[in-house]
């Protein structure tokens, strides 16, 4: 009765000294109670006197403080004394309560929940922090530290609905955000160590918010973590929002921390949005703290998460384009990882990592403000780093960064390209560099060559000094890539990478040999098209030659006798020969109106290249090609060459013996072109030099007995076609010196015998030999050995005298010699060696006569064949030689006329219609190469309309190469007619397709015609019964 007329007296307003004396009534009463009745009298007595401090009197206050220091006596010792949890917490959160009754209320409620049991305690935990943020601020920590206990008591295993209802009452609200924030401060709060200091990831503010007075114990500290994340599990929030408290459990030091954030982290929150700002912001700031932040106080200013969360999160970074994005965070960072002062091996190499990602993803307009100041951290990291670190961390950490310098050099090259820092840093890191890292810095150095596209002249010109240096170095990564700096920052008509291209030509590995190939010769693997090939440009003949000569001086010096050494290896001296002739013939397509002359300075340096390249120790691949070059630029400036190699006959023969066959012939016909600029007596001298040589009773190789007639044929050819000539016995010499030959050795020699006499044959007719006092014709004399050697199973050897007997009979008038030769070509009308066909038709046509070469060409360039150079076989018939046609007909005499008529009748009535397939073959192929060759010459113009329907009969053939050419015929007879002629083809060949026309001609079967293939006649009988 007493309490209620007190709690009545003040509520009804009583004053100041009336509340002391109820105050003093319940000291008095409070003193007297015993222990056991204590509980029950607190329940009243505590809320109405700390209600009491609501008053202004002072007396009041003082009374107040006594009770409240009597209750502490009383219940320190005994903590099975409950206090009135539900009637001080109303009291606390009165609207007009004084903030002295808030402060006495809050001290209370603390003390109270230790004396609670767990159900109460948990039940009242929820209800604490529900409206937290309308409470004084001073007063959330203490709040929040009585959450913490109690759920680390309670609910450390698991939680129930109940209980997990209350808490998601909470979620969405401002006090969700101050509740989560103080489990994320929790959970990353470490025992200190003995050191002391704050720590990782907190403040020194935070650390106590989370502690209190006295700091936590591990075994406490374990299950409050526990218990909050059992909690934050059960509020079933937004992946976004618990993300960051899952990874940082995961990186804490207590295992069962760790084991529940993993579990949780893949449970709930797999399908975080990592694109989120917000919460990439969140995670920047557990990685970075408060770094660089100078407007905090040293208690507020919140340190770096520890090293472990600081793995995980750079984990993290690299998989969002946000963290990518987020400067200055990203930026702080990379330097964290790299220089900060709690940084590891691991860390550094995680920070190089993420560096490679925000190059390749971040805006360039972050990219700007990040690249140059990463950058220079990254040299710097490099710098720290020896060329001896083997450790697998050190190894990536270094991987990573050449990865990031490359991918920066694609995304913002003017960093790069004002300065050769960086390319000979790179270059010498290949070199320096462990081989396992080498092709990390390849590809690097590979991606910085794009950045120097656009240099400043000095830049590049100090460049090409740089890749001409690394280009020989001894490691092949170095070597690769300044080949691929040079083919990819310079185009063709840059001399000086040109120049690395060709010494790359000859690198032992085959991957730069090719990529130097591709450099000089682009798209050589591929099919190009004619205007694309036209389309390159190259540089100037003149001007590549200098830079050569430039890099090599001693070529200016020319070697009077061949010499041993080669002053650059043979593939690179290959690759610059095809090289220049490339750039040469440019220079002779663009001056065809300038004076020739113009280019002799080029060409003499080109001369003296070639003579130094046929050194002894020159491969025979080279050789060839420095021979057949000089062909090619005697056959487009004779006048220069011609004087030349006339001082050098004896350089040139001493080459006759080479051991290569295309060598020995180029020389050979370079001896004849030189042999023109000498006086008709020296070419006589040196004919009769070739001529004894020949028949020295010592037996010669091979090799030097094929150079000296090849010799032998090219320089008579040349003396022939001069006024003066030779003299009718040195001619006679030579004739009766080949044709001994002919009929006295092998094969092969002979077959060269002969390709000499048709080389004077071109030039002149042969005359008869002179025997004593008798004569008899070169052809006659060789007939039965020249009919015994083409019916032997030698192709090459059957070729080359087949197209000298046309050579020798393009001046011939004999009607007796022209049908030997023609009778010896016509016995191959059953051959089978599509070759020897081939060559047999261009045999034919030197007979018929108007063929598009003159013997000019044949002896003074590198011409070979013309079947070679239609290319039946690969489909590549082309008519550009039916537009060069338009060649003087060299002989229109009876005899060749009579010739013509007897190819004529040979090929309409015996082999285009014969029951021999092989024969039917073989004229396809003959009426074939006379339509091409010849098919200007007005006899065979007249015969268009029974060529074309020849060539139309045998598309039906069975044999696909008749059936092919016969193809190829028709579309270059409709090339050769007029408009009216194409019209009436075109009605002949579809009368011919439909079975309307009447076949003129018919095939004359015999008893061993072949009419259908085995099995063929049964399986069409019986598709006609089905």
């Amino acid at each position: 009765m007493a309490e209620s007329s007190l709690s009545s007296s003040v509520s009804s307003g009583k004053s100041d000294a009336e509340v002391e004396e109820m105050l003093d009534r319940m000291l008095t009463r409070l003193a007297l109670c015993d222990d056991s009745k204590l509980e029950s009298l607190l329940s009243k007595l505590l809320p109405l006197s700390i209600s009491s401090l609501s008053s202004q009197s002072s007396a009041v206050r003082k009374k107040v403080i006594e009770i409240l220091s009597h209750v502490n006596k009383r219940v320190k010792h005994q903590p099975e004394i409950a206090l009135p949890l539900s009637e001080l917490w109303e009291l606390y959160v009165e609207a007009n309560a004084a903030p002295m009754v808030k402060n006495f209320c809050i001290v209370y409620i603390e003390m109270t929940f230790d004396r609670l049991r767990l159900e109460e305690k948990e039940n009242m935990a929820p209800i604490l922090v529900a409206n937290i943020s309308k409470l004084p601020l001073q007063h959330h920590e203490i709040i929040l530290r009585i959450t913490a206990k109690v759920i680390g008591e309670c609910h450390s295993t698991q939680i129930n609905d109940e209980v997990s209802a209350k808490y998601r009452a909470i979620s969405g609200s401002q006090d969700n955000e101050i509740f989560l924030e103080f489990c994320m401060h929790t959970l990353l709060y470490q025992p200190p160590s003995q050191g002391g200091g704050c720590p990782a990831g907190l403040s020194i503010t935070q650390s106590d918010r989370v502690t209190g007075k006295h700091p936590l114990k591990s075994d406490i500290l374990l299950i409050r973590k526990l218990g909050i994340l059992n909690v934050i599990e059960a509020l079933e929030l937004a992946p976004e929002l618990v993300y960051p408290i899952y990874v940082a459990a995961c990186a804490d030091c207590q295992e069962p921390v760790v084991k529940r954030g993993e579990e949780l982290l893949k449970k709930k929150a797999s399908g975080v949005n990592l694109e989120d700002a917000n919460l990439i912001n969140r995670l920047f700031f557990l990685f970075n703290g408060t770094a660089g932040a100078e407007h905090f106080s040293p208690e507020s200013r919140v340190s770096p998460g520890n090293p472990a969360l600081r793995v995980r999160l750079m984990s993290i970074f690299c998989r969002s384009i946000a963290a990518a994005n987020s400067f200055p965070s990203t930026l702080q960072c990379i330097f964290g990882c790299i220089y900060g002062s709690g940084t590891t091996s691991r860390l550094k190499q995680l920070g190089m990592e993420f560096t490679v990602w925000v190059f390749k993803h971040a805006r360039i307009d972050q990219l700007k403000l990040m690249g140059p100041v990463i950058l220079n951290g990254i040299l710097k990291s490099l710098d720290s780093y020896s060329t001896l670190d083997s450790d697998a961390i050190a190894r990536d950490t270094k991987t990573f960064a050449f990865q990031a310098i490359g991918l920066l050099a694609q995304r913002m090259p003017q960093l790069f390209r004002d300065k050769t820092d960086m390319a000979v840093r790179l270059f010498d890191a290949l070199k320096l560099e462990a081989p396992f890292l080498r092709l990390i810095v390849q590809e690097a150095t590979n991606s910085l060559a794009l950045a120097y596209r656009d240099a400043p002249t000095t830049v590049l010109k100090d460049l090409q000094i740089l890749l001409l240096k690394n280009s020989q170095m001894e490691q092949s990564e170095v070597r690769f890539c300044a080949v691929r700096w040079a083919t990819s920052l310079f185009d063709l008509q840059h001399c000086p990478s040109r120049f690395i291209c060709m010494l790359g030509a000859a690198d032992s590995k085959l991957d730069i040999r090719e990529m130097a190939l591709e450099g000089l010769f682009p798209g050589k693997d591929q099919r190009r098209t004619i205007s694309e090939n036209f389309n390159l440009k190259y540089p100037k003949h003149g001007d590549m030659l200098d830079y050569i000569f430039t890099q090599q001086p001693a070529l200016v010096d020319s070697p009077e006798i061949r010499e041993t050494k080669l002053f650059f290896p043979s593939k690179t001296y290959v690759a610059m020969i095809k090289f220049l002739l490339k750039c040469f013939e440019a220079d002779v397509n663009q001056n065809h109106s300038v004076e020739r002359t113009e280019l002799w300075p080029s060409v003499e340096k080109m001369c003296l290249l070639l003579e130094h390249g046929m050194a002894y120790e020159g491969s025979v691949e080279l050789h060839a090609n420095a021979s057949n070059a000089l062909i090619t630029i005697g056959a487009q400036i004779p006048e220069m060459l011609a004087p030349r190699f006339a001082v050098k006959i004896s350089w040139l023969k001493k080459l006759l013996d080479h051991v290569d066959f295309n060598t020995r012939e180029s020389i050979a016909r370079l001896l004849g072109m030189a042999s023109h600029a000498l006086p008709i007596s020296a070419s006589s001298d040196l004919l009769s030099e070739l001529i004894s040589s020949i028949g020295e009773a010592r037996k010669l190789r091979f090799e030097t007995q094929h150079g000296v007639l090849c010799a032998l044929g090219y320089v008579t050819a040349d003396c022939m076609s001069r006024i003066p000539t030779i003299s009718e016995s040195l001619l006679q010499s030579t004739l009766k010196c080949l044709v001994d030959v002919v009929n006295s050795e092998t094969a092969t020699l002979a077959s060269v015998a002969m390709q000499a006499l048709g080389h004077i044959g071109l030039c002149v007719p042969l005359p008869p030999l002179l025997h004593d006092s008798s004569s008899v014709s070169v052809m006659t004399v060789l007939q039965e050995k020249l009919r015994k050697l083409l019916s032997g199973d030698d192709i090459k050897v059957i070729q080359k005298i087949v197209i000298s007997l046309g050579h020798m009979c393009v001046k011939e008038s004999s009607t007796s010699h022209l049908n030997i030769a023609l009778d010896l070509i016509f016995s191959l009308c059953r051959s089978k060696v599509e070759d020897i066909l081939f060559a047999a038709g261009e045999a034919l046509s030197f007979l018929w006569g108007g063929v598009p070469v003159t013997a000019d060409v044949i002896l003074k360039t590198n011409y070979s064949s013309l079947s070679m150079s239609s290319n039946f076989l690969m489909g590549k018939v082309s008519t550009s030689l039916l537009r060069n046609s338009s060649m003087k007909i060299e002989a229109n005499d009876d005899s060749h006329v009579m010739i013509r008529d007897a190819i004529t009748r040979k090929l309409f009535d015996v082999l285009l219609y014969s029951n021999r397939k092989e024969e039917r073959c073989a004229g396809t192929v003959w009426l074939l190469s006379l339509t091409m060759y010849c098919g200007h010459h007005p006899t065979l113009q007249q015969l268009i309309p029974e060529i074309q329907e020849a060539f139309s009969h045998l598309l039906g053939e069975q044999n696909e190469l008749t059936q092919e050419l016969a193809s190829q015929g028709l579309s270059i007879v409709y090339e050769l007619g007029d408009a009216s002629m194409k019209k009436n083809l075109v009605n002949a060949l579809v009368g011919t397709l439909t079975g309307s026309a009447k076949r003129k001609r018919a095939v004359k079967l015999l008893e061993d015609s072949e009419v259908f293939q085995d099995g063929q006649y049964w399986w069409k009988s019986q598709r006609r019964e089905t």
